[in-house]
């Protein structure tokens, strides 16, 4: 079962800074000409500080959705794709309506949403292989999409780590489970799927084989009556305009 990491801001950009200055005597390697390690360590560091505020900047910054009719099914298939490629070592296994899936909705902050849980889900599986996985282990990763009358429900389900007893502080910002997390990426995913009027819930996911070892499961509700309740209210409104 994995553990939760509290990350704070502050502390860790000055941590980092501090790790550049001080990382295996950078003056005197510096001064004996070690140019092209400098280099890295300087590249490593950054990149990760770089990685801390620009996490920060999309969760304190985060527009408006700018919705327009996408197809959900689409958007879910590309994010499945790219992280089928992303993460060679994953089973990726996904199950999709091949119908369209037509809702009003902001196709890039979907596809981010979409994108992080299925990378969640193989750092679990990652996570897992770091601590020990049993014999035999293989990591996988399932996803699924339900359209119902009135919403869209996707699964992202894997067979890592899984979940920590104390999961809704998951949602929390700069609360990870990981060491090198910034503990922004599911209050941002969070974030996202609120703001398009559904719901995000952290489950855990059932075995995908008897014997095997229980996972997480990210569940998302996406309303699909969204786009013509907006379209009626738009209507409605023109309509009490022109009465005045």
């Amino acid at each position: 079962m994995s553990s939760i990491l509290i990350v704070d801001d502050e502390r860790d950009i000055r941590e980092l800074i501090g790790d550049i200055l001080r990382d295996e005597g950078f003056a005197v390697r510096l001064a004996g000409n070690s140019d092209d390690c400098m280099s890295d360590v300087i590249i490593r560091q950054t990149n990760d500080l770089r990685r801390i505020v620009d996490e920060f900047s999309k969760f304190a910054r985060m527009p408006e959705p700018d919705r327009r009719e996408e197809d959900l099914a689409k958007l879910l298939r590309d994010a499945v794709l790219l992280q089928q490629a992303g993460q060679p070592d994953v089973a990726i296994r996904a199950e999709i309506p091949e119908a369209a899936a037509l809702m009003d909705l902001d196709a890039t902050m979907i596809s981010q949403a979409l994108t992080n849980l299925i990378k969640n889900a193989g750092e679990a599986t990652e996570t897992l292989r770091e601590k020990g996985a049993p014999d035999g282990y293989v990591p996988q990763i399932r996803v699924a999409m339900e359209l119902q009358p009135d919403q869209a429900v996707i699964r992202i389900s894997d067979n890592g780590i899984g979940l920590p007893p104390d999961r809704a502080r998951l949602f929390e910002p700069y609360v990870t489970t990981r060491e090198k997390g910034t503990g922004l990426g599911l209050p941002i995913v969070k974030k996202i799927i609120e703001e398009h009027g559904g719901t995000l819930a952290l489950l855990d996911a059932e075995p995908f084989e008897p014997t095997a070892r229980q996972g997480a499961m990210a569940e998302i509700r996406l309303p699909r009556l969204a786009r013509t309740q907006r379209g009626r209210a738009r209507h409605s409104s023109q309509g009490d305009q022109g009465g005045t």
